[in-house]
């Protein structure tokens, strides 16, 4: 039986850091190819790091033949430095990503949005998020599926503020986020990577969306 083969882009990240982990302790993986923007030296057998120029992705991956995308990029308006910089890392970058697997023939894709992005929204980060899910719906991936966490739980390097305030909310008041409130609740970073991949391997056709509420269930 033939092995999937991965690719993913923001392995440094919260989530996608787990991702690469998952991906690196299944048996149904072969390989998994890392997309990064500087070198970082991961140390396993089954790991290929690729140093890319998001602008250009397709020159650095031109070879690959991946079966399994994942994307987990993403930044702060904060860190990017303003709403521009910010668009060019969580649409432009991820798009261009998208874009190039797809042409390399890869069906398959995994994105990681945010809860609330559905539809259009008065929120600049929701918008964002929003517009980067339709234009991937329009290249019509065999599988596409939305990875759409609430609150993200778990330590970055990046130290978010607004997050850390809502972690500790969270914690204080986590009895109180069952039934339909389930899928605002705050989740671990680790548990949304296990999920992604889980789901991932799924044989199905179309575009899904994966809400809080339903990544606690992997």
């Amino acid at each position: 039986m033939a092995k999937n083969i991965a690719i993913v882009a923001g392995g440094t990240g919260l989530v996608g850091q787990y991702v690469l982990e998952y991906l690196l302790e299944d048996d149904d993986f072969e390989k998994v190819y890392i997309l990064n923007r500087r070198h970082v030296g991961y140390q396993h057998s089954k790991a290929q790091e690729i140093v890319v120029d998001f602008d250009e992705i397709l020159k650095s991956i031109s070879d690959i033949q991946a079966t399994h995308a994942f994307c987990c990029l993403g930044t702060t308006i904060k860190k990017a430095g303003s709403k521009e910089a910010f668009k060019k890392v969580d649409y432009q970058y991820a798009f261009n990503f998208a874009q190039a697997v797809h042409q390399l023939g890869c069906e398959n894709f995994n994105v990681i949005t945010a809860l609330g992005t559905n539809k259009p929204s008065l929120i600049f980060y929701n918008q964002v998020k929003y517009e980067l899910t339709q234009s991937l719906k329009e290249l019509k991936f065999h599988t596409l599926n939305i990875i759409q966490p609430s609150l993200l739980i778990g330590d970055r390097a990046d130290v978010r503020f607004g997050e850390k305030i809502g972690q500790k909310i969270f914690e204080q008041t986590s009895a109180l986020w069952i039934g339909p409130l389930k899928k605002y609740a705050g989740i671990e970073g680790r548990q949304v990577a296990k999920a992604m991949v889980a789901i991932s391997k799924k044989t199905h056709n179309g575009v899904f969306r994966y809400p809080s509420n339903i990544l606690q269930d992997y």
